[in-house]
């Protein structure tokens, strides 16, 4: 939340209740809203030529000030430099405050300015476009923001809200998403039709591969990430989150490098929210409620049970939608592109050179992408299930806390702990 809008909740007893009726412990709404509304409510004090709020809404109780007179010319005035919806939008403030503070108005008398009179044109990037806002972007953050905006469907807000530990690497060529409900994400409301605390969505191949290297980069320059790390971090490294205002700009300054900065009224054409657009056009031959469960939009879960029992399918649909998801490479690319990031991640969990290379043979074998996605499952667990031997002993890698705990009641010994939820034991 700015600052002016923090000064304000902390000052005053009637923008405070705002606070608590939108973003408190009960609602756990948007700050962003409680900003916009501290926003307009500062406008109509400053136009009744005062400075403090709470001296204003003394004076309109009283009825000092007609509030219904003013709020007219307040509307009249506003209209000669804001967009129609923009001056809905603090009358929906200003409004709320007066609810919440004994201000009584006869709203039935006062004409709202249509929201169809400068109505916003915006469209969905084309793939040459995202081409060159990728190529014209400043580091790897920026370019993993877009490619996991258009894979993954999320909102802005809730993307740079996550952290490392929200995202699970461990598949072969996509990486999986989950959000839960949390003040400021945007979450559709029970009398919507949102069933759960919960979604997921998934990212591409390529998108996994340049947050893999966004996140490898954040360490080589000093910052230690943790799974309670922002996903994508501050551009210094400190390991801060990105407010939206500010990531709003990084967009802005990019659409004019790239010259995508034509604008239809007061917004870019290509605003942030557009990349969500792009999903939701792309998921094409995909069911349109699992589309929909992905972008937040229905179908959360009460609880994580639920996906799991789900998950084949998700990912079935998922993967159908990728090529046309996929900004780069379509077709053999993608294959290739799919090949290389299951290689990578066996690297990643330390298979030796000849594994690897066998790995590479069967996969390069397959007749297309879900037929090497199954044998290099089949390689996996062939590989993790081996027991190895050398003249000290005797190995085997296990996954998860459980065979852990197992295998130690059992006499195994822990050897060393290795990525993604494995342990190394040896058994004398």
């Amino acid at each position: 939340m700015r600052k002016y809008a923090r000064v304000w909740v902390e000052k005053y007893p009637s923008i405070a209740k705002i606070y608590e009726a939108i973003a408190g412990p009960r609602r756990m709404g948007s700050v962003g809203t409680v900003e916009n509304y501290v926003k307009a409510v500062r406008k109509f004090v400053v136009f009744l030529g005062l400075t403090d709020p709470e001296i204003a809404l003394g004076k309109l109780r009283s009825g000092e000030i007609n509030v219904g007179r003013q709020v007219d010319k307040f509307i009249d005035q506003v209209l000669e430099k804001y967009a129609h919806q923009t001056v809905r939008n603090f009358l929906f403030g200003i409004k709320k405050w007066f609810e919440l503070n004994g201000v009584k108005v006869d709203w039935d008398k006062i004409e709202f300015p249509t929201s169809a009179a400068t109505q916003e044109i915006d469209r969905a990037p084309s793939r040459e476009e995202l081409k060159r806002l990728l190529n014209h972007a400043s580091g790897s953050r920026d370019r993993t923001v877009i490619l996991l905006l258009t894979s993954s469907g999320l909102r802005i807000g809730t993307l740079l809200s996550l952290k490392i530990g929200d995202v699970n690497l461990n598949y072969p060529d996509v990486a999986c998403i989950k959000v839960e409900r949390k003040r400021g994400r945007k979450f559709v409301s029970k009398r919507r039709g949102g069933r759960g605390r919960v979604y997921f969505s998934w990212m591409t191949p390529e998108a996994k591969k340049v947050l893999m290297q966004y996140l490898q980069e954040r360490e080589q320059a000093g910052e230690k990430l943790t799974k309670n790390s922002p996903l994508i971090g501050d551009a210094y490294h400190k390991g801060d989150f990105i407010p939206v205002e500010a990531f709003e700009r990084v967009w802005h300054r990019l659409l004019q490098r790239a010259g995508l900065d034509e604008k239809s009224q007061r917004w870019y054409q290509l605003h942030i929210h557009t990349l969500r657009k792009y999903f939701r056009s792309n998921c094409i031959g995909v069911d349109p409620s699992y589309r929909e469960a992905w972008m937040g939009h229905k179908g959360g879960y009460l609880d994580e049970s639920y996906f799991r029992a789900e998950e084949d399918k998700h990912l079935a649909e998922y993967r159908k939608a990728i090529p046309h998801l996929t900004v780069y490479s379509t077709g053999l690319e993608e294959k290739q592109l799919r090949t290389k990031a299951m290689l990578d991640f066996a690297r990643l969990q330390g298979y030796e050179d000849e594994k690897l290379k066998r790995l590479e043979e069967i996969l390069a074998r397959a007749k297309d992408i879900d037929e090497g996605i199954r044998e290099f499952k089949r390689f996996q667990e062939k590989q993790d299930s081996e027991t190895m031997h050398n003249g000290n002993g005797r190995y085997i890698v296990v996954q998860g806390e459980n065979e852990l705990l197992r295998r130690l009641e059992n006499g195994w010994k822990l050897t060393q702990s290795l990525n993604h939820d494995k342990y190394l034991l040896q058994q004398d």
